[in-house]
Formats: structure tokens, sequence, C-alpha cells
């Protein structure tokens, strides 16, 4: 399994600890969210395995909403080129909130084998209707031309928001064949996000890793919380419960 750390582009100063534990073969990759109107250089002096997660919502990207495309566009070029600069593995994507119709006419523009959809609750932070929260519906964005990141976390809360077994939402999902993984932690009775640190909430953790080790393929980037954002020690910690639920 690789295991990646994650970093946005306003983390520069971390990265010689971020080497070392590459270097050390605690993780084995960089997931790097480009933040809009930062610098690529800092990144470009470090010989570092690197995926890509293209910037989100946060930061005003949405391609399901078609009044955003000159601004998704522009944001998600930006992040294209510096996955390119980095020799980035996989580019991921979120399909945003909004219209299914838009999410899915916006990706006829994407033109890059790399590019992994990624599943998303159905409800979001402030009640947003989430594209893509179902198997169905990623099947759908990616068709044959993207490849899938399942994060595990806002399957398990598509579930809670439908009154489903979110286990069996877990095994739909896999059949799509995700190449790459998204864990956190979450609360069974909340259907909004979250990303507590692992054994904060109550998600079956043993029933997790057994379906995340029968995939081939296997990249797993940990989305758990960081209080201090100088310090990967959580991380570490993190990590830690992780490996011990693979058997």
């Amino acid at each position: 399994m690789n295991f990646g750390l994650k970093l946005w582009s306003t983390n520069q100063d971390t990265l010689p600890q971020a080497e070392q534990l590459i270097k050390d073969d605690v993780f084995q990759y960089i997931e790097l969210t480009p933040i809009p109107g930062t610098e690529i250089d800092t990144f470009l002096s470090y010989d570092l395995p690197y995926t890509i997660h293209i910037t989100t919502e946060r930061h005003g990207v949405n391609i399901a909403d078609r009044e955003k495309r000159d601004y998704n566009i522009k944001t998600i070029q930006n992040c294209i080129e510096w996955a390119d600069q980095l020799n980035a593995r996989y580019i991921i994507l979120h399909p945003g909130f909004g219209s299914m119709a838009s999410s899915r006419e916006f990706l006829e523009c994407i033109d890059d084998k790399r590019t992994l959809i990624e599943n998303m609750p159905k409800v979001g932070l402030f009640d947003e209707a989430m594209v893509g929260y179902s198997p169905e519906q990623i099947s759908e964005l990616m068709g044959s031309k993207f490849g899938f990141c399942f994060d595990m976390n806002h399957a398990i809360k598509a579930a809670v928001s439908l009154n489903g077994d979110y286990k069996e939402y877990i095994k739909d999902f896999l059949k799509l064949n995700p190449s790459y993984f998204h864990i956190s932690d979450g609360n069974l009775a909340n259907e909004k996000d979250e990303h507590l640190s692992i054994g904060e909430g109550n998600y079956d953790f043993e029933f997790l890793m057994q379906y995340v080790s029968s995939i081939f393929s296997k990249y797993i980037t940990l989305e758990t919380p960081r209080s201090n954002l100088e310090s990967f020690n959580e991380d570490l910690a993190n990590l830690t419960k992780i490996k011990a639920f693979i058997k």
C-alpha cells in the first residue's frame, strides 16, 4: 500500500519533514492541493512523488455551476500545470454541488487520463446538494474516460443521508474499481463531512480496511485533522492506527 501525506501549497515550510518521512518510507507520496495565488517553485526544489488534488469548493471551484465555467477552467488548468511540472501520477477532482448535468458537461472539456473523480457526501457542509454521492452518479461522471478516487468517509455520509446500510454502500462503490482512497473517521449520527482522526468516530475500520486491502492498486491518503500545521505527529498516529487494521 502507498500512503499519502496531505499538503496544501501553503504548507511549504513542512517540506523538509515530508521529504524525510518519504525517504524513511513511512509515507510514499504527497497529495498536494495548489491554492490560487501560490507558487510552485519550492515544491520543484524537492524530488518527491506527488499526486494533485484540484482546488476545491473552498476556493471557489465548482464544476457543477455553469456560471463558474471560466474560473473553473482557469483554476483547474493551473492545477494540471502543477501536475505536469511535478510529474504527478494522479489528479483528483470534486464533481461539485448543484447540477449533475452541468458537472457532466464540464467534464467533456477535461482531457487528462490521470484524472480521478471523487465521490461526495449527499449533503454539503452548508446544505448544498452535492453531485457524485452515489455509485450510479460516479459511474456516469467517469464514463470510459476517468478513474475513481473513493472517499470512504464521503460514501458513509451519503449512506447516512439515505438511511442506508453504509457497509453495503461501500461494497457498491467498490464495484467501480477505485485506484485511490481517502480515509478518515466520522460519526454515524451525522450526515455532514467531519474528517476525524481514526478512533474519534464510530466507523468499523476493520471492515473498511478489509475491503481496501482487496484492491490491487492502492493509493491511500489520510484526510485526518492536523491541529499543528507545522507537525506531522497526528498523521503518524493515524497511520499507525490504520495499519493495525490491515491483515
